[in-house]
């Protein structure tokens, strides 16, 4: 025992005499280190700190409306006339930024799947419209004393319009609709429609940074007459955008 004491206290004075000797040493070590882990904790921070978008769909203003447009085109190759016909899509919801950094909406698509019979092994079918400008808010009438407008969620309407919103702080969320048109098409070119004339939709939001967020939504059909009465220009801005 009194051996194993000896030989203790040799090594912890042979300790002390290498700090004594190598203090600068290891102070530039310690120094080197603090640094290395300040960056390291600092950059591992910064990767875990990014957006997270959440969306929530509200039924009252999400719908389509698929109609004929009167006009026919005729197609040489196979000798064939076809009607005309068009589609316009309004989403309805909020985009809430859940996640840990601030962010803003770049651009948002409506994907749906084309009327089509035949199945493709390799390829989904999706069908991909850009957001177009619905040329006004649209709104919705309760009485003739009441009308509540519905601001556009990423489009001014006008010089006036400052309601409209694209940038998402963390924590914060914008609440407005989103317009899509298919414009003048023919063919198959129309959603696939399931039960009651409901169809499955995609909403893809591309934020600043690129991320892309995909959200899946269902979508009521309306009579052209009805969603009319929502916004106007409904189903006509692709006709408006060529004139």
């Amino acid at each position: 025992m009194t051996q194993y004491v000896y030989y203790s206290l040799i090594m912890i004075k042979q300790i002390i005499n290498w700090t004594n000797e190598n203090s600068g040493f290891l102070a530039l070590t310690l120094f080197v280190l603090s640094i290395v882990y300040g960056w390291l904790s600092g950059l591992f921070k910064s990767l875990i700190r990014k957006p997270k978008l959440k969306v929530r769909f509200i039924d009252k203003m999400t719908f389509y409306s698929f109609f004929y447009t009167g006009e026919k085109w005729y197609n040489e190759e196979i000798n064939e006339e076809f009607e005309l016909h068009n589609t316009g899509f309004v989403v309805y919801f909020s985009i809430a930024n859940v996640g840990s950094k601030p962010t803003s909406i770049d651009k948002i698509w409506l994907g749906y799947k084309r009327n089509t019979t035949g199945r493709q092994l390799f390829k989904k079918n999706i069908q991909w419209i850009p957001l177009l400008h619905p040329g006004e808010n649209f709104k919705i009438e309760y009485t003739n004393d009441m009308i509540v407008i519905i601001s556009n969620i990423v489009t001014r309407s006008s010089e006036y319009d400052y309601n409209y919103q694209r940038d998402l702080g963390i924590g914060s969320s914008v609440v407005g609709t989103a317009y899509f048109e298919q414009g003048s098409s023919w063919g198959n070119f129309n959603p696939k429609q399931g039960y009651g004339g409901i169809i499955d939709a995609i909403i893809k939001i591309n934020d600043i940074y690129g991320k892309v967020y995909k959200f899946k939504t269902k979508l009521k059909q309306l009579p052209i007459e009805k969603a009319r009465k929502y916004n106007q220009h409904f189903g006509k801005m692709s006709q408006l955008r060529q004139c």
